[in-house]
């Protein structure tokens, strides 16, 4: 019997909750490097995302290269939090408000639409799309795969141990236990997981066969040798401010570590940037010696100004994207043990690890004083994440785990 030539290509579905571009954050970054990825494998890739108050973009205004081999459809949906929604969801329903919020009648009737396409494979980006598993088993045969960019339980789980507030404390616990109940359901319908790190599918109970470890990864013409910041003594935060454990880590570290070391070295300065800062958070922050850039035009020329990285995160779960990018402009980044999450870089050699206020200010005091020490991390970092995060290589495993399934 003559055996059928292996598939070359593949026709795949992205469902995203919010648009992926532009790629401002972690979670859009990683999206967007995926889609873009798969369709350079010359896979045919068509994306329905959801076009939120905080992630929209006219899908008319994406670039020609955005659209090679990529088809981008979107629906509006309206994600805004409400508390008078959040209370009924608290009281009625055994569903994470983080989850109900994105059910939406519109976008179920797009992808019922899409779904006539036949797909190979429909790639769920996150936990919170898995509500539509129904309507894909309805509607086609095709392959499920949930890119489970982190632990969502395991974020609530670690926020509810650092929340001083009773109640707060008590709604992130309820919230944890709903989602963790939600993964646990989600892994019994998916046919394949991809997490993002193998910290996180350690985390995920599912099969090893088809599971495949697929982390954000960087193109390769992004990664840029040392060069010296244009701000010299400056050290940096960048990150998404609308997220609370970016909120919490910061804070943290303006009062446990920074005030401490800005009384050594008051030459010396903290930038802090990130979109969508709340104005509470803002009051909060000019109460003490840093710098708050809020929204900056380009995080690449950000990194470049600067010269520390500091990524003080308590809470998350999944891998700091923007520690990787650091790293791939060869910046020095110190971090705590759950910003180092899944990267699995050498502590000392390719990125410093402080797990207390006192380590954090002992690292950062060194990294300040002694700039060849500060240049060999940064070129250190540099040559990891090029052997490490190179988006082709990884999209390129990615494809092949896809193949081989499909030829099962």
């Amino acid at each position: 019997m003559q055996q059928s030539e292996p598939q070359q290509s593949m026709r795949i579905l992205v469902l995203c909750n919010k648009m992926p571009y532009p790629s401002n954050d972690g979670g859009t970054i990683a999206t967007l490097n995926m889609i873009m990825g798969l369709a350079a494998q010359g896979n045919t890739v068509d994306v329905l995302a959801m076009q939120t108050h905080k992630h929209n973009f006219p899908i008319e205004k994406l670039s020609a290269e955005l659209k090679q081999n990529i088809n981008w459809n979107s629906v509006w949906i309206d994600t805004e939090i409400s508390f008078a929604a959040l209370l009924k969801n608290l009281l009625f329903s055994r569903l994470p408000y983080n989850a109900e919020r994105f059910v939406s009648k519109e976008y179920d009737m797009k992808l019922k639409e899409l779904l006539q396409n036949n797909y190979d494979i429909v790639q769920l980006e996150g936990l919170y799309l898995t509500s539509y598993i129904s309507t894909i088993r309805k509607h086609s045969k095709s392959t499920i795969s949930l890119r489970a960019h982190n632990v969502e339980r395991l974020i609530w789980e670690r926020m509810a141990e650092t929340e001083t507030n009773p109640l707060k404390k008590l709604y992130k616990r309820i919230l944890s236990r709903r989602i963790g109940r939600l993964e646990q359901l989600t892994l019994s319908k998916i046919d394949l997981l991809v997490p993002i790190t193998k910290t996180d599918a350690a985390q995920l109970p599912f099969e090893p066969n088809r599971t495949y470890v697929a982390p954000t990864g960087i193109e390769p013409q992004k990664f840029v040798a040392y060069k010296a910041p244009l701000i010299g003594k400056s050290v940096f935060y960048i990150g998404a401010l609308d997220w609370e454990p970016n909120q919490e880590a910061v804070l943290w570290f303006v009062n446990n570590v920074w005030i401490g070391v800005h009384e050594q070295h008051p030459d010396w300065a903290l930038h802090i940037a990130g979109r969508n800062a709340p104005d509470s958070f803002a009051r909060e922050l000019a109460k003490y010696p840093v710098v708050f850039d809020g929204q900056v035009p380009s995080a690449q020329e950000f990194i470049e100004q600067h010269n520390i990285m500091v990524v003080p995160l308590l809470s998350g779960s999944g891998m700091r994207i923007k520690i990787i990018e650091a790293m791939a402009h060869s910046r020095c980044v110190v971090t705590t043990p759950v910003g180092a999450e899944g990267i699995d870089a050498e502590n000392g050699r390719q990125i410093l690890i402080g797990a207390t206020p006192d380590e954090m200010k002992i690292l950062i005091m060194k990294a300040i004083s002694d700039t060849d020490y500060t240049k060999k991390i940064a070129n250190e970092a540099f040559a990891f994440t090029n052997d490490n995060f190179n988006n082709r290589l990884i999209i390129s495993g990615l494809n092949n785990f896809y193949k081989q399934w499909l030829r099962r």
